[in-house]
């Protein structure tokens, strides 16, 4: 374990048609339940994306002391994958996926809650969404948004920042996107507040914004059972290790 608490954000630019070296390189590290897996999709694109997500994932969380293909995940309640063996490979760790972009977060702890997401800045979206999903201070602010562009963006960056959360704690869309609502959100590191109780807990979180590669926003959510300084988070390109 490192002595200090530390987040890498691995990113990998996946093929949105035909298999390439990336791809091939992590489906060899796949089980055979994750290949049955990703011959059941039928667009080249996702199965690209699930292809480098869980291959990245099992070459990272083995840091080259542990034969990916070793490494077992089980999954929660809620659908969340988490390491199940062997023990020496089990850290917090989360992947997220859009066009041409697949992201992987791996924490030098094993007991935080840890979320990523990230979404391709031009993917067609809809602002208006907001006003049937975000909580009332984040409507508020889009209002003020000067620009279309502006807006979109703006939408983007406080939609990953709650994809990013709802996926470190686990329950994915259960959690009405309008139950918590971030502040700060011009700041790189927006804060969050619960507006159901329910969601209130001792965890400590902390959030970050993130441009992971250019025409992309990203956001990362940490949970923390104690109260720390800080936790160093750095962005690295995964094809650096191929």
């Amino acid at each position: 374990m490192e002595d200090s608490p530390s987040i890498q954000v691995w990113h990998a630019g996946s093929s949105s048609s035909e298999p390439g070296i990336l791809e091939r390189c992590c489906e060899n590290w796949l089980s055979q339940d994750e290949r049955v897996r990703a011959d059941r999709f039928r667009i080249a694109t996702s199965r690209n994306q699930h292809v480098v997500g869980r291959g990245m994932a099992r070459r990272l969380l083995g840091r080259e002391q542990i034969d990916p293909c070793l490494i077992a995940f089980a999954i929660e309640k809620n659908g969340k994958p988490y390491v199940s063996q062997p023990a020496e490979a089990r850290r917090a760790f989360n992947i997220a996926h859009t066009d041409g972009l697949v992201m992987c977060g791996i924490d030098s702890q094993s007991d935080d809650l840890l979320g990523v997401d990230v979404e391709k800045l031009d993917r067609r979206t809809d602002p208006a969404l907001a006003g049937r999903y975000f909580s009332k201070p984040e409507i508020d602010y889009l209002e003020k948004c000067v620009s279309e562009t502006d807006r979109r963006n703006t939408f983007l960056k406080i939609w990953t920042l709650k994809e990013a959360f709802i996926k470190a704690i686990g329950t994915g869309l259960q959690t009405p996107l309008a139950d918590f609502a971030f502040e700060n959100i011009e700041s790189t590191n927006p804060n969050i507040r619960m507006l159901n109780p329910k969601l209130e807990s001792e965890t400590q979180w902390s959030f970050l914004s993130i441009e992971p590669r250019p025409g992309y926003v990203g956001a990362v959510a940490i949970g923390a059972n104690s109260v720390r300084k800080s936790t160093e988070v750095t962005l690295r390109r995964f094809e650096e290790l191929l």
